[in-house]
């Protein structure tokens, strides 16, 4: 029984490990980087104007410079706006730091769960249920140390609980990567192995009375 209590324990700090695997994408950044090769069309036309008239290439050069300016000064302006929003992200400027905290907070410019966790905390979005499930399981791993009782399950029951509705009401939801569903799949093996041991702690006491 000792050795079933100390997988246990195992299994609720690697549940807690389970929150540096990707959790959710980066968004709807690569739809904006396919609209920047459409400038390129016009630059082509100014070119062949150029060959075929002299005298269009001062009234073209004039009015695709205004154009240009004003299409690079609006890619810039998105391309600021773009980087704003990702430098603001905490997890972002710590990822930046180091290629291991890149690796463990923001592979491939995902988000891991606990480079989601991180800005949840900042921007205070309990709402998606991560961070309250994180700090559940957390108190659940403290007891379980302490005493081996029915408390924690019931911590870890309600943690799995706000983890399934976090990012999304729909647990089916698609925008969730396979860290996700292995932090899902874990913490509901953990309380069915957990139940059973206890289980079988209250046969063995009725037994000995």
């Amino acid at each position: 029984m000792k050795t079933s209590i100390k997988y246990s324990k195992i299994l609720q700090i690697g549940l807690l490990l389970t929150f540096f695997l990707p959790f959710f994408p980066q968004g709807c950044k690569p739809k904006q980087a396919e609209e920047a090769p459409n400038t390129d069309t016009t630059v082509v036309s100014v070119d062949t104007l150029r060959q075929e008239n002299i005298a269009l290439i001062q009234q073209s050069e004039q009015s695709d410079t205004t154009k240009t300016a004003i299409s690079e000064n609006s890619t810039q302006s998105t391309n600021k706006t773009e980087v704003e929003e990702e430098g603001n992200e905490l997890s972002t400027k710590i990822s930046n730091k180091s290629p291991i905290l890149k690796l463990l907070l923001r592979p491939n410019d995902n988000y891991t769960g606990i480079g989601s966790l991180i800005d949840f905390f900042i921007y205070l979005e309990f709402g998606y249920g991560l961070g309250i499930a994180f700090i559940l399981w957390l108190i659940a791993l403290i007891v379980k140390l302490k005493d081996f009782n029915n408390i924690f399950v019931v911590i870890n029951i309600i943690g799995l609980m706000f983890l399934s509705v976090s990012h999304s009401l729909n647990i089916f939801n698609d925008k969730r990567l396979w860290g996700f569903w292995v932090c899902l799949i874990w913490s509901a093996t953990m309380i069915i192995f957990d139940s059973i041991i206890l289980l079988k702690i209250r046969k063995e006491r009725k037994t000995n009375e």
